[in-house]
């Protein structure tokens, strides 16, 4: 009998996770993909994981809320869009401080209301499937709209819910810092009126699939402190971080058009950012991105995070190009926590490591497989003075493949990987 799959994506981080799995079970199994998707419009840099869909399944992501079931409610979809766009638009915006808390209180009022409307239909959408049927979509997503009220009503039909682990945990301490704090700890009023008014009870899916050591990192940090159900964890392979994938979309890729910056005789430097909130010093950041933009022999880009409001004006923005695309053109990548490094590590590119950016510790050093820069100063001699080559020969390859065979199982091949992850989706045992 053919497996059912529902898989929900919200950006371009939870497409570039699940691709590799909804590649496997349509090509091997041959079973049933329906991939949704809850924002309106999917970032640039997600253009060839969906053209990879295209090609090769014929399928693309839906608009969940352009189901037929929906129709009926386009007016109150419509109000709630506004509101999210007004909310998103209202962090820029620097108000009188009692008047921003009184319009941040009706317009939190207002979605819970609309999402409480909105609940009716997605209840008839769950009654539609079958019990047999799975329900995928990315970790944290079944604490917010709409997925949270799937889980809620597929929990009561016995329909199975699997969290999927959007990326790898690099980070090895445990505290971060929180924006939504004051410098005494205590969390701003506001921070608290929406905490207040989004107060309900915290909703699991049946079981979660995330990466080896994620249990004793991630889900042991204060950034996932509300996660209080820890044995629904299930730490199995990792799909998206393996050569044979990464080989698979290569294969793809190299059909498309390349990638192609600056000077051919410089190195190729990509910085990744990862969130600014995750104890990142800005200053120190800003003072980095003025020195790899004056570097002259060095070819430098940037690629900002996903769930990343900040501005820069520095460097060549490369935001909106495939990770995959700026690894085959990088000679060396900078990284502070992105987990973009599993990626680079399997390809064999060298990660610089600026300790001086944060304050966090990441498995990188910990296992000594990256090169760490404790100044700007050794940041700027390393590039200045240092060729392709001799950059390279910093990192220890042995170190690295230990370490990619004891986390992500690479000495196994890729089928057995993607069987076992496979099985950990459709029959995981340990959740009966």
């Amino acid at each position: 009998m053919k497996n059912n799959f529902i898989v929900f994506i919200h950006n371009y981080s939870e497409l570039d996770m699940i691709l590799p799995f909804i590649d496997y079970v349509l090509t091997k199994h041959n079973d049933r993909v329906t991939l949704y998707t809850d924002s309106g419009n999917m970032q640039d840099a997600a253009y060839y994981h969906l053209e990879y869909l295209k090609t090769y399944h014929k399928i693309k992501p839906k608009y969940f809320f352009e189901e037929q079931l929906f129709v009926k409610y386009r007016h109150i979809l419509l109000l709630h869009d506004k509101i999210k766009q007004f909310q998103i638009q209202e962090r820029k915006i620097k108000k009188i401080r009692y008047i921003g808390y009184m319009i941040s209180i009706i317009s939190l009022i207002m979605t819970r209301v609309a999402e409480y409307a909105l609940e009716k239909p997605i209840k008839e959408y769950v009654d539609t499937l079958n019990i047999s049927d799975r329900i995928m979509m990315y970790c944290s997503g079944e604490v917010k709209f709409p997925c949270r009220a799937i889980v809620n009503y597929a929990e009561k039909r016995d329909i199975k819910t699997i969290g999927y682990f959007q990326g790898f945990y690099i980070y090895s301490n445990l505290q971060y810092t929180n924006k939504a704090k004051t410098s005494n700890g205590k969390k701003h009023i506001k921070a608290k009126i929406k905490e207040f008014i989004n107060r309900r009870k915290r909703v699991y899916c049946t079981y979660y699939l995330a990466a080896r050591t994620m249990k004793a990192t991630f889900f042991s940090s204060n950034i996932a402190s509300d996660f209080k159900e820890v044995d629904r964890i299930f730490e199995t392979v990792t799909p998206r971080f393996t050569k044979g994938w990464i080989k698979t979309f290569r294969k793809f890729l190299n059909k498309k058009e390349q990638f192609d910056y600056g000077d051919k005789k410089k190195i190729n430097v990509v910085l990744f950012l990862s969130r600014v909130k995750q104890n990142v010093a800005e200053r120190e950041l800003v003072e980095m991105f003025n020195l790899l933009s004056g570097i002259n022999n060095i070819n430098f880009v940037y690629k900002s995070h996903p769930r990343l409001n900040y501005v820069i004006d520095k460097g060549y923005d490369a935001s909106n190009l495939d990770s995959f695309q700026l690894s085959a053109w990088a000679d060396v990548c900078i990284l502070f926590g992105s987990s973009i490094a599993i990626h680079l590590l399997l390809e064999n590119i060298p990660i610089i490591v600026p300790s001086f950016v944060h304050t966090n510790s990441t498995i990188l050093e910990k296992h000594k497989i990256c090169i760490t820069v404790n100044n700007i100063g050794e940041l700027e001699t390393l590039l200045s003075n240092s060729s392709k080559d001799e950059i390279r020969k910093l990192i220890d390859n042995t170190k690295v493949e230990r370490f990619l065979n004891k986390h992500l199982d690479s000495h196994k091949d890729y089928e057995q990987i993607m069987q076992e992850y496979y099985e950990a989706v459709v029959d995981n045992k340990h959740f009966e």
